[in-house]
């Protein structure tokens, strides 16, 4: 058959744009994207991933039981959490970045983070769970001041205090926040694919977020709206369950259905940390 054919229907192109070209050198400064870029990264990301999904997802699994473990080990292993995370995700990228070189995906990769950028890692999840501890207690002690009165007479009562917090306190708690997050958005990155020391991350990956506001803000928004909607089908069989007052089938089968989506939700964002770090970032 002719593929000349003027009769023929039009075909449209629905491949994925492929990853951009890179040398893996930095940028002396952070390039700046149009907001559109947010869903060049989810379609560059799922690119990188679909051809390893099924090993990509059992990377996944042993992250969440390793993480699983560590939390039955009261405040340690919330800590440990806390300090190693920066270490499996550093792991995770470097097993992109080989995709992406067109070498074999490993499982060991999970654990490549401990072998090459064990110390910088676990000090930016130190820097991460410090700034945590001391936003909380920053809150913790407006809160209290708030309340200094009440304490001081003796009639402090927390629900009350609760009931004191403000819409201006509100306000800072998000702005601080969104200042935290932005400091540490692609430390873990920078730090792993191009042995940037851990102090200037913090500044690079500040910088790079300043320059792309829109950009990151879409991606956030688009990714609460996907999560929303895996919640959908198990939120349909819980409330089914509750309405019909059934057996625990349902509550059973709507948290595997959940943990089905989480495990192949979970290497989609990390393979977009990759790329995105990789588009406002490399050359």
């Amino acid at each position: 058959m002719n593929d000349n054919n003027p009769y023929s229907p039009p075909q449209s192109d629905v491949t994925p744009p492929p990853l951009p070209s890179s040398n893996g050198e930095l940028l002396a400064e952070p390039r700046s994207l149009p907001a559109s870029a947010a869903f060049q990264w989810l379609a560059q990301s799922w690119a990188l991933v679909k051809t390893n999904l099924g090993l990509w997802v059992l990377m996944t699994l042993a992250l969440f039981a390793i993480q699983a473990v560590m939390g039955f080990v009261p405040v340690l292993g919330d800590i440990a959490t806390s300090l190693l995370n920066p270490v499996f995700t550093g792991g995770l990228l470097l097993g992109m970045r080989a995709v992406e070189r067109g070498e074999a995906l490993r499982f060991d990769y999970l654990f490549e983070g401990f072998k090459q950028k064990f110390a910088p890692l676990l000090g930016v999840g130190a820097l991460t769970f410090g700034v945590l501890i001391l936003f909380m207690i920053i809150i913790g002690g407006l809160l209290v001041g708030m309340n200094l009165d009440a304490i001081q007479e003796g009639g402090f009562d927390p629900t009350k205090m609760l009931n004191g917090l403000s819409v201006g306190l509100l306000a800072v708690s998000v702005i601080i926040g969104i200042l935290v997050m932005m400091l540490f958005w692609f430390t873990t990155q920078l730090i792993t694919l191009n042995d940037v020391p851990v102090f200037e991350s913090l500044s690079r990956s500040f910088q790079g977020c300043l320059r792309n506001p829109l950009s990151l803000l879409v991606y956030v928004l688009v990714v609460m709206v996907i999560m929303l909607a895996l919640m959908l089908p198990p939120g349909l069989l819980f409330f089914a369950q509750v309405a019909t007052e059934g057996s625990m089938v349902l509550l059973v089968v709507a948290a595997l259905v959940l943990f089905a989506e989480l495990l192949l939700l979970a290497p989609w964002l990390f393979g977009t940390m990759y790329v995105s770090y990789k588009a406002i970032f490399l050359k």
